[in-house]
């Protein structure tokens, strides 16, 4: 279960990468349920659970983070009608990862409660769905000529690229296209060191599922978990994720700062409608429980 994804990317994607986003965070538990369904397979038993963590989850999240996220967007508005540098960059990167981090924290009892019922059968199951993600990526971003490599991930960066500053001319294009080839080079590092994240999460579900400890004793595997996540435990593993993490931040400034004036006007335009959006929503009230019928009541 890549709880890592569910919370940091999650979270965010639902407030920056999509154009309905207050549509999105309003269904966000119904899709969180989704997701976590689709990796194991929820029985009739664990559903109340779930659905009730997500509930809590989303009830904290709203009050909690959303603030820091609407101030966060409030920066990246100001920021980008300007020069970007890495370092601006950088100081999002580490806010939003910093936020990933407090909200994992806050989600591990329940995510505990979960894995000290998982079954030998959902296990498996988790595991297929990591080797069927593994093999997707496979197939997009690490297989073909070094042409087709780069042209999936361009795909992928120009999907947040348009989403944000609008359209690009065919010299822009051009000019991302090799800005992205660093990036494409050590598509094999950063798939790897996925990889091992994963290894770890499943070595650690087996561990609980075998072992069925204290909570408190999954409790302390999970924060472990974390940290190994938040900074890997070796020093090959750290030089190759901070060698992935600064491409990704080399080709993101390089793009910022090609834009024309009315690009930054169109990426002003989206952050503002974001913050409204984000503000919107620390208004409401949090939803209730999910009461989708259980498929016992089916």
């Amino acid at each position: 279960m890549r709880w890592r994804e569910l919370i940091a990317a999650g979270m965010l994607v639902l407030l920056t990468a999509c154009n309905a986003m207050k549509l999105g965070y309003q269904q966000g538990d119904h899709l969180a349920y989704w997701w976590i369904d689709n990796y194991v397979d929820v029985t009739d038993d664990q559903e109340p659970q779930t659905r009730d963590a997500i509930a809590r989850f989303f009830a904290w999240h709203r009050r909690e983070q959303l603030p820091e996220i609407a101030a966060l967007l409030q920066r990246a508005k100001s920021e980008v009608q300007g020069p970007v540098t890495e370092a601006q960059l950088e100081r999002v990167r580490d806010d939003t990862q910093r936020m990933a981090r407090v909200a994992f924290d806050h989600a591990i009892p329940d995510v505990a409660d979960l894995l000290l019922t998982l079954t030998p059968d959902q296990i498996k199951r988790m595991e297929r769905k990591f080797a069927d993600g593994n093999e997707k990526y496979r197939r997009k971003f690490l297989r073909g000529s070094p042409d087709d490599r780069l042209e999936a991930r361009y795909d992928k960066v120009m999907e947040w690229a348009t989403l944000i500053y609008g359209r690009f001319s065919r010299e822009q294009q051009d000019a991302i296209r090799a800005a992205l080839r660093p990036v494409v080079d050590n598509a094999e590092s950063r798939f790897g060191e996925r990889v091992k994240r994963q290894q770890a999460w499943m070595a650690l579900v087996r561990q609980v599922q075998a072992e069925h400890p204290p909570k408190a004793r999954v409790i302390a595997l999970l924060q472990r978990f974390g940290d190994q996540w938040q900074a890997p435990p070796t020093r090959e593993r750290r030089v190759s994720y901070e060698a992935n993490t600064e491409a990704g931040l080399t080709v993101a400034a390089q793009i910022a700062n090609m834009t024309t004036p009315e690009q930054k006007r169109h990426a002003v335009e989206r952050f503002q409608k974001w913050i409204e959006d984000t503000q919107s929503l620390m208004r409401e009230a949090p939803r209730q429980p999910a009461t989708v019928p259980s498929r016992a009541a089916n």
